[in-house]
């Protein structure tokens, strides 16, 4: 499955017919050259912005659909449109910011010279600097643990994305050779452990606000990822 079939799969009934909505002929009445599809995405993002401001500043169990409207300047009504619940709203904020962070790190990758370092270099610089923002920082890290099994269940898919990201950079010619059950077990092991090397590194650069240069946690980071990797 891809990350965007993923990410589709965590919207509910609604945000699903909207998605089909824009696909169809007919998008209803039009207002100001822009159809209902496009109003119900804007309003939806705008959401999502909203929450990212609220879940990052007082998190998730203090959040309120009112303080998420007046943020998002959208009457309740909107919200209930797009969303099932505050959970469903904050599942898709995660998925948001984690598929973002997902393109920022394959993108910086790609780019990279080839070698091992600076695959590496690249996608920790990448890590790092979208931690940068506090608040999708502490959406992505923070406010989905332990908020209940379904958002579990999205974290952890997202998780094996970044592991599986981790385990690409990998030169070592095993890496790219089949392999039997037991090794792809420990492959898939390793990369988890690195995807959590990684999530606790940056949530404590995150929490005591910055207190290392980012060339710091880069260069500390790929001690981490090359002794497991190389």
């Amino acid at each position: 499955m891809s990350n965007s079939e993923m990410e589709q799969g965590l919207e509910s009934k609604h945000g699903t017919t909207a998605d089909a909505a824009s696909d169809a002929p007919s998008q209803g009445r039009r207002y100001g050259g822009v159809g209902q599809a496009q109003r119900e995405q804007a309003r939806r993002a705008a959401l999502i912005d909203a929450a990212t401001e609220v879940f990052g500043t007082v998190g998730f169990r203090r959040a309120t659909v009112r303080a998420v409207c007046g943020r998002a300047k959208l009457n309740d009504r909107y919200f209930y449109a797009a969303f099932d619940n505050m959970e469903h709203l904050l599942r898709a904020t995660y998925a948001h910011h984690a598929q973002r962070l997902l393109g920022q790190l394959q993108a910086a990758i790609v780019s990279s010279a080839p070698s091992l370092d600076a695959r590496l270099d690249a996608g920790l610089h990448a890590f790092f600097a979208f931690l940068r923002n506090p608040h999708a920082a502490r959406v992505l890290l923070l406010e989905v643990i332990g908020v209940s099994a379904q958002t579990d269940q999205t974290y952890q898919r997202y998780i094996f994305e970044f592991a599986k990201l981790i385990l690409a950079m990998a030169q070592a010619r095993e890496m790219c050779e089949p392999v039997g059950d037991e090794a792809q077990a420990q492959a898939r092991i390793v990369g988890l452990a690195l995807v959590g090397a990684m999530t606790n590194a940056g949530t404590a650069w995150v929490l005591t606000g910055y207190q290392d240069t980012q060339a710091c946690m880069v260069a500390s980071c790929r001690r981490v990822l090359r002794g497991a990797l190389a």
